[in-house]
Order: structure tokens, then C-alpha cells, then sequence
């Protein structure tokens, strides 16, 4: 068999198990590769990245190639490239994972010049073509979509890797592939590709629109049921499995629930939903007798005017529904956005209240600072939404790897709302306890450290 090697994600965590590496081993044993697997995960924390990868959008380094090429102090976190195999296919999660994948590339191309080297992951899917032209410099090949299921739709042989073009390859449709989960051994959590996109889609601080894939795809429920099977057949002390579905309809959810029910509904699993209407007590025993031990709501804010400016699309009121309906059979955590721009003081304390309500009803909390990123509604509609982007003071979102990001820096215009949220800010750490990771309140007081 023709050898080649997959590199993991710098910032995935080191308990888990990423479905694209699965695909990405399945379709090359397929294609007649014996594929070895360099596991990077855990080198990199994506709240904590060194230093030297943060430069402002006014650097020399911001967009420069020569950045890479002359960041040597990178060497010390991927291995010595010593010999190189034919193929090498990098599989980037994170902004972060780029950057050090194209160095990674580099030091691989000095020492075998002959060896192709690729390119894809969720990372790539919201890049400008700027930023994709600089990346292409790296790899023969760059492949975008919403996940790394796209280097799976083109056959692995010379008909297709053939050149050094840098080639830009686009696919919009997953791969049909079984995975094969004894190729990779099975860590603690999972995840599973159960689909991907978002039938709402109209968030303003989501980039959904704009990324290389925009359809809403449902694999078919009795595969994925079939493949949590195959996990814990494969290893029953995994511990849970993490289906990827951005968001579920009412109809995918119960034919999902159905199809896992029918493989015992005893395999542990957790999912993300959206806060909607429909999420009742019978939604919340149907999870839990499949198996579901935890779901993820987004909710982002907990007041009406705060979710307008966002363009949820539900309520407060469907939120808190959603939570009561649910926790009494699951393991609930919510996220929530902060530095939201266009809002008032009175709608920070009436979150505030709402957010102790729900305490005794929900496990964990994930506060996340705003992120402006290429082609969301924030970004399209800045200065309406009273942001100022690529901004060089006052940041609220620092610049950051060389700009080979799908973030932008940004600063919130009305300086008296960004000392609110510090405030509210303040008041939630008070009252959420051990339910938010130290991580986030550490990403706020780096923050608060540039906005003095």
C-alpha cells in the first residue's frame, strides 16, 4: 500500500476523538493509502495561544506569507521532519491550526520537496480569497467547505494530486463515506458527523451566509445511529459522543431519537439545539431515553431587546421554556454572548435576573465575548451596528494569527455600553459560581486590560 500521513488539529482537545479524522483514515484505506495518524491535539489551547501569534491589523505581519516563513519560534511545538511521505493531509479545526500547519508544511517541503501537501478543515471555510491566497502558498492543495468531509469527495490518486498548483478546491457536498472507527483509536468523547448547517441561518454574529458550504445537511439518521453503535462496540469506555449537527428541526430530531432508540438507546450522546417553540417535556424524555445525556442550547442572551439586535429569531420566553422542559431529563449549558453592541443598560439587569432564574435549571454557562467575523451581519452592517472594524484601540477582539483568521478586529464605538457589560460582567461572575470555566472570565480581563 502507498503511504501517507493525516496531522491532527493543534487545538482539539486531547480526550476526544475528531470525526474528520476518521473520514479522512476511512477514505484513504479506501483508496488503497496506509495512512499514519501525528496526533497534535492538546499542543495548543485555543483560549490561551502564545503570544507571538497575535499581531495587529497594522503590523507588517498581518497578511504577510514571510510571517510564516521566518517563525521559527513554531518549530517548537510540531515534530522534527526527519523523511516525509508522499501525501500529507492537514486537518485544521481552529484559526490557530492554519498557521502552524503552514509552517508545519514548510519545514516538510525543505527537507522532501517532492511530498504533496494538503490543506482542509471548518477552519478554511469563512476565509477571504486574500487569506486563501496567502495559505496556498503552504500546500499544493487547499480544500474549503464546512468541514474536512470535502477532501473525500476527490479520489486520492494521480489522476487528481498531480501538481504543485496550490489549487483552491471548493465542494459544497459531503462524502458518502462509512467511517471506519477501529482505524483510530477511540478516546474518551467522540464526535460524530451527523450533518452540518443551520436552517435558520440568520444570526448577525454568524458567518453561516457566507461560508464556502450554505446548505443545511441531515445524514441519514439510521447511519449515525448505526455509527454510535460501531463507537462503543469499537470501545464501550467511551465516555460520551458529540453528534456535529449545528441545529436540529423538530422532524430530524425525532427520526434521530427514533433511529437510536431502535439501536438500544443506551449509547451516551449530547447534541446542540435551538430554543424553539416546539421543545417540550415529550422532546426532553425522548432524549433521554435514547441515550442523550447532555444538549447545548445557544441561547446568547437572556432579554428580548438583546436578542433582536442579534436576529435570533426566538424569545426569551422560548429559551426558558426550552431549559425547563429539558432539564429535567438532560444535562443543559447555554451559551451567552457578551459585548453585544445597540443595547441598554436595563436590558444587561434584566438578563442579569433572568440568568438567576435559571441557575438551579441548568449545569453549565458559556460566556463568550463577541466575535466579528467575515461576512455576518455585524461585519456587513458595522458602523449601524455601532462597530468599528480592523480597529487598533480599544479592541474588544484582538488581531490575531497573522490575520489568517475568519475574525476581525473590532472596538464597540459607545465606550459607556462596553463599561456596562464590564459591570454586568462582574455581576454574572458573582452569581454563576463553578458553572463558567475560569477560561472565560480570563478571555474578559485580557479584555479589560486593553480597554483601560
Amino acid at each position: 500500500m502507498r503511504r501517507c500521513t493525516i496531522i491532527s488539529s493543534l487545538t482539539s482537545e486531547k480526550q476526544m476523538t475528531q470525526a474528520g479524522l476518521v473520514y479522512l483514515a476511512t477514505g484513504l484505506a479506501n483508496a488503497g493509502y496506509d495512512s499514519q495518524l501525528i496526533d497534535l491535539s492538546g499542543k495548543l489551547s485555543y483560549f490561551n495561544p502564545p503570544d507571538e501569534l497575535y499581531s495587529s491589523c497594522d503590523s507588517p505581519l498581518w497578511l504577510n506569507p514571510d510571517a510564516i516563513k521566518y517563525s521559527e519560534w513554531m518549530d517548537s511545538y510540531i515534530p522534527t521532519v526527519d523523511e516525509a511521505p508522499e501525501i500529507i493531509f492537514f486537518s485544521s479545526l481552529f484559526s490557530p491550526d492554519v498557521v502552524f500547519h503552514a509552517r508545519y508544511s514548510y519545514n516538510i517541503k525543505a527537507v522532501s520537496p517532492k511530498t504533496l501537501t494538503a490543506i482542509g478543515g471548518a477552519a478554511l471555510a469563512g476565509l477571504r480569497i486574500e487569506q486563501l491566497e496567502i495559505i496556498r502558498q503552504y500546500f499544493d492543495y487547499v480544500f474549503i467547505g464546512h468541514d474536512v468531509e470535502a477532501f473525500l469527495k476527490y479520489p486520492i490518486n494521480n489522476n487528481i494530486i498531480t501538481s504543485r498548483e496550490g489549487r483552491i478546491i471548493n465542494e459544497l457536498r459531503p462524502s458518502f463515506l462509512t467511517p471506519n472507527y477501529s482505524l483510530v483509536d477511540l478516546r474518551d468523547f467522540v464526535t460524530v458527523y451527523s450533518g452540518h448547517g443551520c436552517y435558520y441561518g440568520k444570526c448577525n454574529f454568524c458567518d453561516y451566509p457566507a461560508r464556502a458550504s450554505q446548505e443545511v445537511y441531515f445524514k441519514d439518521c439510521t447511519k449515525v445511529a448505526i455509527e454510535l453503535l460501531d463507537i462503543y462496540n469499537s470501545n464501550p469506555k467511551v465516555k460520551d459522543i458529540v453528534l456535529t449537527q449545528d441545529c436540529y428541526t423538530k422532524k430530524k430530531l425525532i427520526e434521530t431519537t427514533n433511529a437510536l432508540l431502535r439501536q438500544g438507546g443506551h449509547i451516551p450522546y449530547n447534541l446542540m439545539l435551538r430554543a424553539e417553540p416546539w421543545i417540550d417535556k415529550e422532546i426532553g424524555e425522548m432524549l433521554a431515553l435514547s441515550g442523550c445525556t447532555d444538549v447545548f442550547i445557544g441561547a446568547e442572551a437572556l432579554d428580548d431587546d438583546i436578542l433582536q439586535v442579534l436576529n435570533k429569531g426566538i424569545t426569551t420566553e422560548n429559551i426558558i421554556d426550552s431549559i425547563m422542559a429539558l432539564s429535567k431529563h438532560v444535562d443543559i449549558t447555554i451559551g451567552i454572548i457578551l459585548f453585544v453592541p445597540m443595547i441598554n443598560e436595563k436590558s444587561l439587569g434584566r438578563q442579569l435576573h433572568q440568568i438567576e432564574n435559571i441557575l438551579p435549571y441548568i449545569n453549565n454557562i458559556e460566556p463568550e465575548i463577541l466575535t466579528i467575523m467575515n461576512g455576518s451581519g455585524f461585519a456587513l452592517k458595522a458602523s449601524s451596528y455601532g462597530i468599528t472594524l480592523n480597529a487598533t484601540e480599544n479592541l474588544l477582539n484582538d488581531s490575531w494569527c497573522y490575520g489568517l483568521s475568519q475574525d476581525i478586529p473590532w472596538a464597540m464605538i459607545d465606550q459607556e455600553l462596553a463599561e456596562a457589560w464590564f459591570r454586568h460582567i462582574d455581576k454574572l461572575k458573582e452569581i454563576c459560581g463553578d458553572r463558567v470555566k475560569k477560561e472565560y472570565w480570563e478571555a474578559v480581563d485580557n479584555v479589560r486590560e486593553s480597554n483601560p
